[in-house]
């Protein structure tokens, strides 16, 4: 099988998945290593392919119809769930995190967190130990893109998280 003739079964594979699918089971699929596989992702998402990695694999992005909005916030790891709650219950997602590193300068990671399950499978990753949540670098600021149906489900997050002491305004840099 060609590299072309590869990509695009790997695009099929990935799209026809109501699950994301691991980098792992896309090689063996496609009888290749990992590092084809994600060198086969970078070249799908430089033909404008929107193939998102998240923690359990690759998803087709289908939400590019949705209104998206940067917030900033601030809490402690403890409240790390009710932020995400907070989110996904009024109908939203948490796609990413930012944060501004006094050193590092802009870190971003992918989150994709569309579910209360999506939420709860991230923190025990946090809580197993073997990593620490982003914003444990920033004493607890941290920026999400966040995205929804609506304009109107957005302001409801904003509100939800405004009214638990989350929300913070945002910096002039992040707009940039």
């Amino acid at each position: 099988m060609d590299g072309q003739t590869r990509r695009q079964k790997l695009v099929e594979l990935v799209a026809k998945s109501d699950k994301p699918v691991s980098g792992t089971t896309l090689a063996s699929e496609l009888n290749v290593s990992r590092q084809v596989v994600v060198t086969d992702i970078a070249l799908i998402r430089a033909n404008g392919i929107d193939i998102i990695s998240t923690n359990r694999g690759y998803i087709v992005n289908t939400d590019n119809h949705k209104c998206k909005r940067v917030i900033k916030c601030r809490h402690t790891d403890e409240q790390i769930l009710d932020e995400l709650f907070t989110i996904v219950d009024n109908g939203g997602c948490a796609e990413n995190i930012i944060i501004n590193h006094r050193y590092y300068n802009r870190l971003e990671a992918p989150l994709n967190v569309h579910s209360r399950k999506d939420a709860k499978e991230f923190m025990e990753a946090i809580e197993s130990g073997k990593s620490k949540s982003l914003s444990s670098a920033t004493s607890g600021y941290h920026y999400h893109t966040i995205s929804a149906d609506s304009e109107e489900s957005l302001d409801i997050i904003e509100q939800e998280l405004k009214a638990k002491g989350y929300w913070l305004p945002l910096d002039s840099w992040i707009l940039q």
